[in-house]
């Protein structure tokens, strides 16, 4: 690289060559066009893929991508766990369980790491502080993290509230990463940081239950430390109101990145 293209990449907003702007500088780049935006402009085109995405389309190689799938366990999922004994609707975090199985073979077949992420508590409950508990017991009668349901203990290690539905159990290959959290956001106090940035992964498509919580605030979280934040909105659910989820789709397009559908996270066309 001659001084000039040196000075050039270390400029914010500079023009490219090819008529886009840039962002940010050296490899951390994006180039910015009218039709697309392209997120790994110092990468060899040859494997590159464009996905159709909202509110623009990427272009991104896959070889630095991960599928991050969180908290899709019995509690949030599965009639007798918590979100069930809740009184809220656990069919609804239920639909997200086929588009992550979509996900998920779309990730193998690309050759993508694939990360769960779940809530995995100490049986002492000393991970948590008192706002933590107050989110999800504001009733003295009302079952919080830890207390005792029908098939065990709410969200603690070990329990069957805490372990992935059935139907994704088949999917959890030998050399997936686990990453156990004790916060809704996957980044809080776990090694999620860390193990992304050693293994070279700058882009993450999130899926997963509470699309308005732990997948927010996950996907948030990512979006502060800049890495390429991607929503994969049939892939997420939630027990919460349609709006909830709405807003989340929203602010995914509008600030934290982008967002697309498992349909077109599979039928990502080469870039040429």
């Amino acid at each position: 690289m001659s001084e000039g293209e040196q000075g050039r990449h270390r400029q914010i907003y500079a023009p490219t060559e090819d008529g886009g702007v840039q962002f940010a500088a050296s490899a951390d780049r994006w180039h910015l066009y009218d039709d697309h935006v392209h997120l790994a402009p110092h990468h060899d085109r040859e494997g590159l893929l464009r996905f159709d995405a909202q509110l623009k389309p990427f272009v991104d190689s896959p070889d630095r991508q991960a599928l991050v799938i969180i908290d899709m366990q019995n509690d949030f999922c599965s009639p007798g766990g918590w979100t069930d004994a809740s009184g809220l609707d656990h069919t609804r975090c239920r639909a997200a369980i086929p588009g992550v199985i979509r996900a998920v073979n779309t990730a193998r077949e690309r050759g993508m790491w694939v990360i769960w992420v779940y809530w995995h508590n100490r049986d002492d409950l000393r991970n948590l502080g008192a706002p933590t508990l107050y989110s999800f017991k504001h009733e003295p009668d009302q079952k919080g993290i830890g207390q005792d349901l029908d098939h065990g203990r709410v969200l603690t290690q070990g329990s069957w509230g805490a372990r992935m539905v059935d139907e994704l159990l088949p999917l959890m290959g030998e050399e997936d990463i686990h990453i156990e959290k004790v916060r809704m956001s996957g980044f809080y106090g776990t090694h999620l940081d860390q193990v992304l940035r050693t293994q070279g992964i700058s882009t993450l498509f999130l899926a997963g239950v509470n699309i308005d919580q732990c997948v927010s605030t996950t996907m948030e979280d990512a979006y502060f430390r800049d890495y390429n934040a991607v929503l994969v909105e049939d892939a997420c659910a939630t027990s919460s109101p349609d709006f909830c989820q709405q807003a989340v789709v929203f602010n995914a397009r509008q600030c934290w990145g982008f967002s697309l559908t498992t349909e077109q996270f599979a039928n990502a066309t080469p870039f040429d």
